[in-house]
């Protein structure tokens, strides 16, 4: 067993076992070590330079917008294309103006929750824009929606006063202050007018009218049942006296009180000179027959068949409900007078004029088409009731009317209201911005800024309105193109709206979810 493996060997042959590794083996797989190394290497290198950029201000240069409007520098785009608000090209940014801004918009862009845009995180705040007071820096620049100079923070604004309130500066809302360069500004016509201290006069013009009085009006009724046989006014419009004939109406209910007032004076006593019973006569009182036409039938003892309807005051006709033949009741009026002797003017005031406006204040009528009738009078009356449509109130005054006939009711003309004389703020109408929610006016500041500004109008006098609060005497404010530059601000304050949003619900706290 033994002899067989030592005959092989000496015959030549050598054993079975393992083959040697290939030549560079070792040297092939030291190199494929490394370069997995080096590649672990580059790549933490690479991530680690990467979170370092984008923690530098520098990093925001490579994602910064390449183009700007020339006119309106907060409108930026990474593409070439047009201003949506004046449409004018995008020009492209210079390289040193590049990086100012792009680290400016990078920094604003990445702090939408607080309610501060802060430009620079190395110091306290000491430095705002004087148009967007929510841009503030620690050191001196410019602001990344307007491109003004930043401005040291005054001392007061720094805490202010509870008593002020912090939405006493606030714009009204949806709009924005802004600024316009000076070829913009005169190729929109802006102008502009002082706001002036004036003494106004106190007289207050407004548009009346000629009414009938209330207390004029008459109604002439039956007071039982009857037929119309005659008619003595026929017609509508005609003046009338006091006690005049209307009519003469049959009724049977009349004519038997009639008799039986004869047939108890009979009964009473034969003969004209006998006396009359109350009860008869009364009755016949009762049922509208005048005194006269009573001692009438007792002169001559005969009923009268139709008894004769008289105008209880004096006026013109303005209604006739019956025609000859007509069957009339208590309840149907026969004709309806009104009185003209006195009639009413009344006027229609804005609400925020009535107080100077009070009872027993002269005023003077001037009708339409003849000034030479102006009457003078006094104010009677403020009625309780709004117009809801025109946001007015009546006042009242009454003048005489010399036969009825010199005032019309109808008529129309001015109503001149005196008041005593005062001094106040008043601005060009066409200054005024009214969207029913909010009344503002833009105040202009140098450097073509334009502010909105909340006002209280508190009246009007000619083309100027009247100025509670608001402004102070010497502003200057927009007088004309003012619905431009109301629609350039809305589209401002549209366009900076998110991030103030976002801003303001930084303020309110964590929202419902978070757990920071």
């Amino acid at each position: 067993m033994s002899a067989e493996p030592a005959l092989r060997e000496s015959d030549g042959e050598l054993p079975e076992g393992p083959e040697p590794p290939p030549r560079f083996a070792r040297a092939i797989g030291i190199l494929r070590w490394a370069l997995v190394l080096f590649s672990a290497a580059l790549a933490v290198t690479t991530w680690a330079s990467f979170g370092a950029d984008r923690l530098s201000p520098r990093a925001a240069v490579a994602e910064a917008p390449k183009y700007q409007c020339p006119m309106h520098p907060e409108i930026v785009s990474a593409e070439p294309g047009e201003c949506p608000i004046c449409h004018m090209d995008l020009e492209r940014i210079s390289e040193e103006r590049t990086v100012s801004d792009a680290a400016t918009f990078h920094v604003h862009a990445a702090a939408p929750g607080k309610a501060l845009v802060v430009l620079d995180d190395g110091g306290p705040l000491a430095y705002w824009c004087p148009m967007d007071h929510e841009v503030r820096s620690a050191t001196q620049g410019r602001c990344p929606l307007c491109k003004m100079k930043l401005e040291p923070i005054p001392p007061e604004a720094v805490a202010p006063s509870p008593a002020a309130g912090a939405e006493s500066a606030l714009p009204p809302p949806g709009t924005a202050a802004l600024k316009l360069s000076l070829d913009r500004i005169q190729s929109i016509g802006v102008r502009t007018s002082l706001v002036e201290e004036r003494e106004l006069t106190g007289a207050l013009r407004v548009t009346a009218t000629v009414e009938a009085p209330d207390q004029g009006a008459s109604e002439v009724h039956v007071r039982t049942a009857g037929f119309v046989e005659a008619l003595h006014v026929s017609e509508t419009g005609v003046m009338v006296a006091a006690g005049q004939p209307l009519a003469s109406v049959y009724s049977p209910e009349l004519l038997q009180a009639q008799q039986e007032l004869l047939a108890a004076r009979a009964w009473a006593g034969a003969g004209p000179d006998a006396s009359t019973p109350s009860a008869a006569r009364v009755k016949l009182e009762l049922l509208g027959m005048t005194r006269a036409d009573i001692e009438r039938v007792l002169q001559k003892g005969e009923a009268m068949r139709a008894v004769v309807v008289v105008a209880p005051r004096a006026g013109f006709v303005a209604k006739k409900g019956v025609v000859l033949g007509s069957y009339v009741t208590p309840s149907a009026a026969l004709f309806e007078i009104q009185d003209l002797s006195r009639v009413y003017v009344l006027g229609e005031v804005l609400s925020h004029d009535l107080q100077r406006v009070p009872v027993g204040a002269a005023a003077r009528f001037v009708p339409t088409g003849h000034r030479a009738d102006a009457v003078a009078g006094k104010i009677d009356l403020l009625y309780p009731l709004v117009n809801a449509d025109a946001r007015t109130r009546r006042v009242r005054m009454q003048i005489p009317n010399k036969g009825g006939r010199v005032y019309v009711p109808g008529e129309y003309g001015t109503l001149e209201i005196s008041a005593p004389p005062r001094r106040a703020l008043t601005a060009p109408r066409d200054a005024i911005v009214d969207t029913g929610g909010a009344t503002y006016v833009f105040v202009t500041e140098p450097e073509g800024r334009f502010t909105p500004r909340a006002v209280v109008v508190a009246g009007s006098e000619g083309d100027r309105v009247i100025l509670a609060s608001g402004v102070v005497a010497g502003e200057r404010v927009v007088s004309g193109a003012t619905f431009l530059i109301d629609s350039e601000s809305r589209l401002r304050a549209a366009l900076t709206g998110p991030p103030r949003a976002a801003a303001a619900a930084g303020d309110a706290g964590p929202a419902r979810g978070d757990t920071r």
